[in-house]
């Protein structure tokens, strides 16, 4: 999930190789499925009643943190389940390393991707730790002070984000559409003992400060199209977003910086009570 911390401690080691900061393009252009949890979207028809949920984004949708591998994306398709009696094929298209710009091209030309948003009736994204590997590329160096280096990079996420959520109403066509999207933790406090050190002595600061611009960006992308987002940083770091985390289990200091398995359960209560309108009897 937040997860430009994991992006860091690799960077240590490997020059900030595998975060692909600049983006991974296969067949589609910085996304592909995630392994083993995808299965084909197809059109809903009056001869099925199943939902089709889509999700889009980097490592906080593909179940990074979580032990059984499930991830936030899987456990809202099943509180759906539970709470619609309705069956959700899932087809996840989330990455590693993927960065919002990288999705703004994936959705405008990669004809799988439009192709799975096109059939949705839930699209869901979970986006933004590698775009800050910019961010902490200028802290490391010493050419900006504190959080004034991650500001460029949030400007940009919030351009990206807004331009995603722009081409899915696009591709949907006016279909009714439940339209959500997570937002981050403050993923550094209480990690100072993995961190990079040229965070450690402002975790609590940036932590918070760049958990706070990426979330107004994605909150007000998804109100300005007529989606929804759900409040990570206070339900894990709570109401001032400067709380550990870690020290309440919800996220998972062995596999750094991500939610862990209750983490994720919660995230996915959070986009539950968001509802699924403007679908009609869901």
């Amino acid at each position: 999930m937040n997860v430009f911390v994991t992006a860091l401690v690799l960077a240590a080691a490997l020059l900030l190789a595998g975060c692909q900061p600049t983006g991974d393009t296969g067949s589609s252009p910085g996304v592909s499925a995630a392994p083993g949890r995808s299965a084909a979207a197809a059109p809903s028809t009056a001869a099925s009643n199943a939902l089709q949920l889509v999700a889009l984004g980097d490592s906080e949708t593909t179940g990074s943190g979580d032990r059984t591998g499930r991830g936030w994306v899987e456990y809202y398709a099943e509180r759906i389940r539970e709470g619609t009696g309705r069956e959700v094929n899932v087809t996840n298209l989330a990455r590693n390393g993927t960065r919002s710009l990288d999705l703004v091209m994936a959705v405008q030309q990669a004809a799988d991707i439009r192709n799975a948003i096109a059939a949705a009736d839930i699209v869901v994204l979970g986006i933004g730790g590698a775009d800050l590997n910019a961010g902490d590329a200028l802290l490391e160096a010493g050419s900006c002070g504190g959080t004034d280096c991650y500001d460029a990079s949030i400007a940009a996420y919030g351009a990206n984000i807004d331009a995603i959520a722009a081409e899915i109403v696009n591709l949907r066509g006016g279909q009714p559409t439940a339209l959500r999207a997570i937002t981050q933790p403050n993923a550094l406090t209480g990690a100072e003992s993995v961190i990079p050190p040229f965070l450690r002595s402002i975790s609590t600061e940036v932590g918070v400060h760049v958990a706070r611009g990426f979330n107004a960006a994605t909150c007000a992308a998804m109100a300005a199209h007529d989606g929804a987002c759900v409040d990570v940083l206070t339900a894990i770091n709570g109401p001032d977003g400067t709380g550990d985390g870690y020290a309440t289990g919800l996220m998972n200091i062995a596999d750094c910086c991500y939610p862990s398995e209750r983490g994720h359960r919660l995230i996915a209560d959070l986009l539950y009570k968001t509802g699924l309108e403007p679908l009609a009897n869901p």
